[in-house]
């Protein structure tokens, strides 16, 4: 799987703290577990005019120390967001085909910027459903599938009640497993880990969410009394941040309630953060 950040300010974020500085930055994240190193690419987004830029790579974000150190210090304005890849494989994959820049997140169309933790285990049927949105998809990646069903599904009725609308979406993702779970009978679920980040530089969502049933057994890389897709949420008047891992221990983060769904908004001196439990 994989760890990620987001960051919306009133004030400009310094993009090193968050990749390499602060003391459980991304970097450390991604060499944290030696059993588990997120060593499958990385990247860095962040908005221009309004418009998302991302800095990505598809090298191990610990061997890619110059390439990372110049993205933090390219990014710049009151939104970022970061990704270290731990790839799934549900379309069972070659090496070869699993990693590259393609598959790299964060993503982006239009406007908005996109990170993804966790697996969707139907890509290929989820695809077969987006429609117009298919021409697209660029990777062999089931995030990119799934970024592109929210874009179908989840954007264009978010702006009025952002909880139904990611209900509503998750919903189809399950009318679609109904037709084809036969086909995947080590599979319970659709997609295993759906913790998403969403946003176009003025209106951030965050999913927090693992399975139907809640977080499993899995642990964090840092915190290892943490459920390993728990997101954390460090709030003030003036930002967020949402982290797959606290940034910095010694600032006590609120670990976010599975199920729920952040929608913070940049406003003119202020932050406004709602939570909003979508699923049980």
């Amino acid at each position: 799987m994989c760890r990620l950040f987001a960051a919306l300010s009133t004030e400009p974020l310094n993009a090193a703290f968050f990749m390499t500085e602060a003391p459980q930055s991304l970097l450390m994240q991604s060499q944290a577990d030696a059993r588990r190193k997120q060593g499958d690419g990385w990247g860095l987004g962040w908005f221009d005019n309004g418009r998302p830029q991302i800095f990505k790579s598809p090298k191990a974000m610990y061997r890619d120390l110059s390439s990372v150190e110049r993205a933090a210090k390219d990014a710049k304005g009151n939104v970022l967001v970061g990704h270290v890849r731990w790839a799934s494989n549900p379309l069972k994959l070659s090496k070869k085909e699993l990693i590259g820049l393609d598959h790299t997140q964060p993503f982006s169309h239009g406007e908005w910027l996109f990170a993804h933790n966790g697996t969707l285990l139907i890509p290929n049927e989820v695809y077969a459903a987006l429609g117009r949105w298919q021409r697209y998809v660029k990777g062999k990646n089931d995030s990119e599938v799934l970024f592109y069903w929210l874009m179908k599904t989840f954007i264009p009725k978010a702006g009025k009640n952002p909880a139904a609308a990611m209900r509503a979406s998750f919903r189809g993702l399950e009318k679609i497993w109904d037709t084809c779970r036969k086909s995947y009978p080590l599979y319970k679920y659709p997609l295993h880990g759906g913790n998403v980040i969403l946003t176009n530089g003025e209106t951030l969502y965050a999913l927090s969410f693992a399975t139907p049933k809640g977080f499993d057994k899995g642990k964090g890389l840092c915190r290892k009394d943490q459920p390993y897709y728990q997101l954390q949420l460090l709030q003030s008047d003036r930002g967020i941040t949402i982290s797959s891992e606290p940034l910095d221990p010694a600032v006590p983060s609120v670990p976010v309630e599975h199920g729920t769904l952040i929608t913070a908004r940049l406003l003119k001196a202020s932050v406004a953060v709602e939570k909003t439990k979508v699923f049980a």
